[in-house]
């Protein structure tokens, strides 16, 4: 029994270490972050907050298709007082006063047989100053 009370208590602990922040918590300049739809980071040693609102289209080829272009998810962002779109292919990057805001990657990835729930999406960002 103490070895399940302890394998419990390392589980509980590796789910409160989640590098996914919310809207209290800094982020690194320059480190990826997770946010979920609806969450906010706010960047250590800057007045800047990257709230993740949705993301409001998503036309990335299936893992399991074939298609002739790749295909891009849409992003929808604040980014301090200013509303942001990022594409995660084609335009995964954009200038908000001295920083740049890049969206690495969308997740899950899409398949045809799975609907993705927009409660579902996880995007990993990374804010540095240029």
């Amino acid at each position: 029994m103490p070895f399940r009370a302890l394998s419990a208590f390392v589980l509980f602990a590796a789910v409160g270490c989640s590098t996914t922040p919310s809207s209290t918590v800094g982020v690194p300049l320059g480190s990826e972050f997770i946010l979920k739809p609806g969450e906010t980071a706010r960047v250590q040693s800057t007045d800047l907050r990257v709230t993740f609102v949705q993301v409001s289209n998503d036309s990335r080829c299936p893992g399991d298709a074939l298609c002739v272009w790749a295909g891009d998810a849409i992003l929808a962002l604040r980014v301090g007082s200013a509303d942001v779109e990022l594409r995660s292919n084609t335009a995964p990057a954009q200038p908000v006063g001295t920083y740049t805001v890049r969206v690495q990657r969308v997740e899950p990835y899409p398949f045809t047989s799975k609907i993705i729930a927009p409660d579902d999406y996880r995007a990993v960002f990374v804010v540095t100053q240029h």
